[in-house]
C-alpha cells in the first residue's frame, strides 16, 4: 500500500514537500527552495544560496529527514558562471557534511519565478520507516 503526505502547502498553489511511503521506505521529494526567507530576499548570491539550504533542511525536518537523507540534489542558478558555482559548493558544503554526497545536478537558468531569485535548489531524500 502507497501511503502519500502533503506537506506545507504553498499558497501559490504547490505543496513544498511530499512523502511517499510504501514496504517501509520513504520517499521525500522538496519542491525548489529559494533564497527568500523572513519576509526578504537574500541580497547576495551567497546569502540567497545559504537561505535556501536553510529552507531545505526545514523541509526535510517537517518530512522526518535531514540532509544525509538526500540522495538526489538539483540546483537551479541565474546567470551562471564559475564563481557562482564554486559559492553554491562552498555554501553547499556548511550543509552536506557527510562523506557520501548525493547524486547532485548543476544547471544555469535565464530567471526564476521572481526576479530577485537567483537559485532554487530542489531534493530527494529516503528514509526507512516503520
Amino acid at each position: 500500500m502507497l501511503k502519500k503526505e502533503f506537506i506545507n502547502p504553498h499558497p501559490m498553489g504547490f505543496t513544498s514537500t511530499v512523502a511517499y511511503t510504501a514496504q517501509g521506505v520513504k520517499t521525500i521529494v522538496v519542491s525548489g527552495q529559494v533564497g527568500f526567507e523572513d519576509g526578504r530576499f537574500g541580497d547576495t548570491f551567497e546569502e540567497q544560496a545559504a537561505m535556501a539550504h536553510r529552507n531545505l533542511i526545514k523541509e526535510l525536518s517537517d518530512a522526518g529527514a535531514q540532509v544525509s537523507d538526500v540522495i538526489k540534489i538539483n540546483s537551479y542558478v541565474v546567470d551562471l558562471d564559475a564563481e557562482r558555482s564554486k559559492t553554491l559548493a562552498r555554501v553547499k558544503e556548511q550543509y552536506f557534511t557527510q562523506s557520501d554526497q548525493p547524486a547532485s545536478t548543476l544547471v544555469g537558468v535565464s530567471a526564476l519565478v521572481m526576479k530577485q531569485l537567483l537559485v532554487e535548489i530542489e531534493v530527494t531524500a529516503v528514509v526507512e520507516v516503520g
